[in-house]
């Protein structure tokens, strides 16, 4: 058998399911979907299922999972641009994400921790109900902000930068790191141009 693709599918509003279910009917649901595709002659399609809700954040951990596999081709380019501008910047996590879908298109090659990500997609909620009270457009290419978030350990700072294409940069680090904010800034606007470049180069191929 052929090997098409590997494939997200997710099992939606599994909110409506009590805990202990959701886990059986997603292996139910699973073992469906092998069995249809074992009468398909020529086909084997390696899928992933995500069980997702609009009240918590699975559904764009699920979201963001399928962005990263529709830009494959993209993404190791982004990973090493964040992955730099971490590690030049003493960062401890870096994001490109959908400002408006509050997925993230790429994340640095350490990102482990789940709920940094959900935290700036509170932040993201945050700031772009504030920027609408006061504009018809939140964005736009100046757009940047700074906020100290106070934890139970040393205090916090998420960084965003409004990229372009709906794209925005955040950063998460230590608040004592921005005594090099000239820097950080700088190399945030080499980010952008890269990011940039990146597309520009995209647009200009040929379609397949």
């Amino acid at each position: 058998k052929a090997v098409v693709s590997t494939q997200s599918t997710g099992i939606h509003k599994v909110d409506g399911l009590p805990d202990d279910q959701r886990e059986e009917e997603q292996k139910r649901i699973e073992t469906s979907i092998r069995d249809e595709l074992n009468h398909a002659a020529d086909i084997t399609l390696n899928f992933k299922t995500w069980l997702t809700s609009v009240y918590e954040y699975s559904i764009f951990h699920a979201l963001s999972d399928v962005n990263e596999k529709l830009i494959d081709h993209l993404l190791p380019t982004f990973e090493d641009l964040l992955h730099r501008l971490k590690i030049t910047c003493c960062m401890d996590t870096t994001l490109l994400m959908d400002v408006s879908a509050k997925c993230y298109i790429a994340k640095d090659n350490d990102f482990t921790d789940h709920n940094k990500y959900e935290m700036c997609c509170d932040m993201l909620d945050l700031y772009t109900d504030i920027a609408n009270i006061y504009s018809h457009q939140p964005y736009d290419d100046d757009s940047y902000s700074c906020v100290i978030l106070h934890q139970v350990t040393a205090p916090e700072v998420m960084l965003t930068k409004y990229l372009r294409n709906n794209l925005i940069l955040v950063c998460l680090l230590q608040e004592s790191c921005l005594k090099e904010r000239g820097i950080i800034n700088q190399n945030i606007r080499k980010f952008s141009k890269g990011i940039g470049k990146v597309l520009q180069v995209q647009s200009e191929k040929p379609c397949s």
